[in-house]
């Protein structure tokens, strides 16, 4: 039987033939039942499958416990054959021996229908389906021998403990998203793009806001928020929509950077929200309760390498819009998750697909769309090249905040306002004249573009607040300060209305 292997990957082609020998063993030779088959092989062998995987499996394998009418026909054909020769018979049907007893006691209790058809199929007035077929190549009657020594099913061999939790998690991601691709849990379009459906609230944005409200010491309104995010954890968890992994790693990489202890308040609420949610034995759940009580470095590191995982895995079946992605990459990058190298191949790669993919057929749409998201890419590798940890980086986001007002990319300015906001504690070279005027024409985009009580526009109200106290203008940081306090309940009874 095949060895565990590391990164074997969800119940590819491959890695099913690897383990047939051994899953065939547990399921058939030592009698386990599905669940304990899936168990083992999940916590000793790093094998990960649904239960209709594993049907579809033994459906194709002709895997079942109990004989069907098409094997015993072929069972009595064979023995039939040899006994008339002389010959003795020892039976095989899929590697598991089956005796004489075994082969009467079915005949015995089979039932009419059953019967009906056995007689039928050696009468020759039916023929068996493809999968029967295949079934019954793995039918064998040959003369007694003595019998080999059994084999012992091999246990997988330890990882180290500083490989074990990332080699674990990579598993259980592939699992689920294979899992979810076959299963149809996530919905894909006629040409292989993964289906997002739309939300009335993005739930990462009051993630990004405590953030950003902790830096500035509003530490209540933060944990107002935090609770607010984790209130609507539970729906987003519900939907299970394909970003639910990517997001849930996104909101730790910003609470990581909001203060010690909020990032594993995360970690132990998804543990268990999804084990009411999924049940014990989901994959996310497993993922969560595998990130329970790693530190916030291993967090870093790992967190980083699932959402690789995931994007990898998700692009060997469908496909992922480019400039998501390149969302994507740039929070990573923000959270430390990849390096700037790694970033930057990321985007180059999604730049050179999207410009080899306009084709003679499409239309003006179609192609308009295209060239607008490799701008907006273009616009991202260069950012990352020139500007990224730079000391100006806070001046150039407000910059491309004016620049792209009046509708010219809303995603590029809401981006730009939270970058200004990220980087403005370390634009040392940005005077304090120069960021408090940076942010007050700031805060007027945001409130043309987005709304008066929109997350951008709120939690940069309380980012000015903050900045003013420290250079010394307490007068009017006070005057912020009452307009945010009175922004701050317009929001919350904003957001109650679309709870309701």
């Amino acid at each position: 039987m095949a060895a565990p292997q590391r990164y074997n990957g969800p119940a590819k082609d491959g890695d099913w033939n690897n383990y047939r020998d051994t899953i065939t063993e547990l399921y058939l030779e030592q009698n386990k039942s599905l669940k304990e088959v899936m168990r083992i092989m999940r916590e000793e062998y790093y094998f990960f499958a649904t239960e209709k995987m594993y049907k579809i499996r033994f459906n194709r394998w002709g895997l079942h416990k109990k004989l069907r009418a098409h094997q015993v026909a072929e069972l009595l054909v064979q023995r039939g054959r040899r006994a008339a020769v002389g010959k003795p018979s020892v039976s095989f049907v899929h590697g598991r021996k089956v005796d004489a007893d075994r082969l009467n006691a079915y005949l015995r209790r089979v039932s009419p229908a059953s019967r009906k058809e056995l007689i039928a199929i050696l009468s020759g007035k039916i023929e068996s389906v493809e999968a029967q077929k295949r079934s019954i190549e793995e039918i064998i009657c040959r003369t007694p021998s003595p019998e080999p020594e059994p084999i012992p099913v091999p246990r997988r061999v330890e990882a180290p403990d500083s490989l074990r939790l990332p080699e674990e998690c990579m598993q259980i991601v592939q699992s689920y998203v294979g899992g979810a691709l076959e299963g149809s849990l996530w919905q894909l379009t006629p040409d292989r793009k993964l289906v997002f459906p739309r939300r009335p609230r993005a739930w990462l944005d009051p993630v990004s806001s405590a953030r950003q409200l902790f830096i500035n010491g509003f530490t209540k309104q933060g944990f107002r928020m935090v609770r607010i995010a984790f209130d609507d954890y539970r729906e987003v968890m519900m939907r299970q929509d394909p970003s639910l992994l990517i997001e849930t790693c996104l909101a730790l990489g910003a609470l990581l950077q909001s203060g010690p202890g909020l990032a594993e308040s995360l970690i132990n609420y998804a543990r268990g929200m999804s084990r009411i949610v999924f049940g014990p034995r989901h994959p996310l759940h497993l993922l969560f309760a595998r990130l329970k009580g790693a530190s916030p470095a291993e967090i870093t590191r790992f967190v980083g390498l699932l959402i690789q995982v995931f994007l990898q895995a998700v692009q060997a079946d469908s496909r992922l819009k480019p400039t998501w992605l390149a969302t994507i990459y740039r929070a990573m990058l923000n959270s430390n998750f990849i390096e700037m190298h790694t970033a930057q191949k990321y985007m180059q790669d999604l730049i050179a697909n999207l410009e080899n993919s306009p084709s003679p057929s499409a239309d003006p749409p179609e192609q308009d769309a295209i060239r607008k998201d490799i701008d907006l890419l273009r616009h991202h590798l260069s950012w990352l090249t020139n500007l990224h940890n730079k000391p100006t980086e806070a001046a150039a986001s407000a910059r491309t905040l004016v620049e792209t007002c009046g509708g010219r990319d809303p995603r590029l300015a809401r981006f730009s306002c939270y970058n200004m906001l990220r980087t403005l504690p370390t634009s040392h070279e940005v005077s304090a004249e120069e960021a408090v005027d940076l942010m007050t024409r700031s805060l007027d985009i945001c409130e043309t573009e987005f709304g008066r009580n929109d997350n951008a526009t709120v939690t940069l109200l309380a980012t000015l607040q903050s900045y003013l106290r420290r250079v010394g203008r307490t007068e009017d940081a006070q005057k912020v300060r009452a307009d945010f306090e009175k922004r701050w309940d317009e929001v919350m009874d904003d957001i109650g209305r679309l709870k309701t």
